[in-house]
């Protein structure tokens, strides 16, 4: 683990939540790990003090969690609180795409085509580093095409505890995603709103599927905790 970089103005709290933020992502501290404050503290070359302090905002996040005799741990998810983010997330999506097919214009649909080609090539090429921001653009657009472009965010902080679950399940969805992002654009070319509506949950309801089985594929054990 590396120590965070002093590229740009920031306080000493925000570096280091950036950085083990970041390390929770990228998978380098798994669901369940105990995070101790002596040990990150060392390893930054900083006190204890903004340390705690910057697990208390992941704790905030939700990406981290204090048990009394155990100290913060990287949080795990719950299946039912899974199910519930997808849930939520499907009813801020069917009412996107109900506005996107009376408002999407000629050029929003040109942007998704180019942004959905480089996806493909990129899941076809074995190449994974691009997929996560490529598939963020896309949907950030199909958003956007509604005329408001805020779903979206609602739709990342709702699913942002899951993160590193879902750069996992989008590396391994690849292809399948792409053909379901093909399905959508199709939808929204013909202006066909129950297509559209149809094949946006769909790929929410597979996206789910396959959070759940990468969080649980990762290593952990069985019941309600599935990462």
């Amino acid at each position: 683990m590396g120590r965070p970089s002093m590229t740009r103005p920031r306080s000493l709290v925000q570096m280091i939540s950036e950085h083990l933020r970041e390390g929770i992502f990228r998978g380098d501290y798994r669901p369940g790990q105990r995070l101790i404050q002596a040990d990150l503290a060392a390893a930054l070359g900083v006190s204890r003090i903004p340390v705690r302090e910057a697990l208390h905002r992941l704790a905030e996040e939700g990406l981290v969690v204090y048990h009394p005799r155990r100290g913060a741990l990287v949080r795990r998810p719950d299946v039912r609180e899974v199910h519930e983010a997808f849930e939520t997330v499907k009813i801020i999506q069917r009412a996107a795409m109900e506005l996107a097919v009376e408002r999407v214009t000629d050029a929003a649909i040109a942007d998704l085509e180019r942004t959905h080609a480089t996806l493909l090539r990129e899941s076809r090429s074995g190449r994974s580093n691009g997929l996560v921001a490529l598939n963020r653009r896309f949907h950030r657009t199909l958003y956007e095409s509604c005329g408001l472009a805020r779903l979206h965010d609602c739709v990342e902080i709702l699913l942002f505890p899951y993160s590193h679950g879902i750069h996992v399940m989008l590396r391994r969805r690849g292809l399948s995603a792409a053909a379901e992002h093909d399905e959508i654009l199709q939808a929204l070319r013909g202006r066909d709103r129950e297509r559209l509506i149809t094949a946006t949950l769909k790929h929410t309801d597979h996206n789910c599927r396959a959070l759940l089985d990468t969080l649980g594929r990762d290593g952990q054990p069985g019941g309600r905790a599935v990462g």
